[in-house]
């Protein structure tokens, strides 16, 4: 129902998805009141590029694919089109207001609250007050940080949060000390318990724990770790380079093993 001059109340809450443990779809399970922005729509959601909670606004709205009749095989149906239970599918798109990124808004609903929908957008005097049931994609499609329950429980939260980080553009010198915090309790988690953070790199090298490359950048974090600190200079290519060696290490030092056994039971 659309009443003229009224304000709407926020979107109650949204779900993310995770599938075959890692792809994450932003499917948003809502009863939505839209606010109205000027003469638009608004949608809180968190942005899929930098993480941020902002309000999207559906500026224009296109139906897209077909409607599903209200009646099925009937000649004669009395009901006009625009019936609420018949549904449409539409999208519209936006761009995020902290990265500019843009964004495409994808759900389905009946073809009456299309047309309201449409008038309020078009129309200033119209504002959407009656929830909207239904579901809602964005895309790209939320990826949320990898956290596997094999991680050694100390570093999983920190390992999450440096994710975030990286994706938010957050300060790097940070994140690389971060980063070489996680590779030493990591390798300490593997038995590496004695000596300095070098001598356990070199040791997980000699046990076939770490490949040469996997050492070297091993290495790297350390170094750049111990100058973070010190210096507090870093570079977000380095810290992003950082974060992704670390999720492929714990990939295979923690992960992997773990899917071997579940295999082989």
């Amino acid at each position: 129902m659309t009443i003229p001059g009224l304000s709407s109340s926020k979107p109650s809450f949204y779900r993310c998805y995770r599938i075959n443990g890692r792809i994450c779809y932003a499917i948003f399970k809502f009863s939505y009141h839209f606010c109205r922005r000027g003469h638009m729509y608004s949608l809180k959601i968190r942005c899929p590029y930098c993480l941020h909670q902002v309000h999207i606004s559906l500026n224009e709205v296109t139906q897209y694919h077909s409607r599903r009749p209200a009646t099925e095989n009937k000649l004669y149906v009395q009901q006009p089109r625009t019936s609420e239970i018949t549904s449409a599918k539409a999208y519209s798109t936006d761009f995020c207001t902290e990265c500019n990124n843009p964004l495409m808004i994808a759900f389905e609903c009946s073809v009456s609250e299309l047309v309201d929908m449409k008038k309020a957008i078009n129309n200033k005097a119209w504002v959407l007050n009656a929830p909207l049931e239904g579901s809602i994609k964005i895309y790209p499609e939320l990826r949320l940080p990898d956290d596997s329950p094999h991680y050694p429980e100390k570093i999983r939260a920190v390992f999450t949060e440096l994710q975030e980080d990286v994706r938010s553009g957050r300060t790097a010198p940070r994140i690389i000390v971060g980063c070489r915090s996680v590779l030493e309790v990591a390798l300490r988690a593997l038995g590496y318990e004695k000596g300095n953070l070098l001598s356990r790199i070199e040791l997980a090298r000699q046990d076939g724990i770490l490949t040469e490359s996997m050492r070297n950048w091993a290495h790297r974090i350390r170094m750049e770790g111990n100058e973070a600190v010190h210096e507090l200079e870093a570079s977000g290519e380095q810290a992003k380079e950082f974060v992704a060696f670390l999720r492929l290490f714990l990939e295979v030092a923690f992960v992997l093993p773990e899917r071997i056994k579940e295999q082989q039971q």
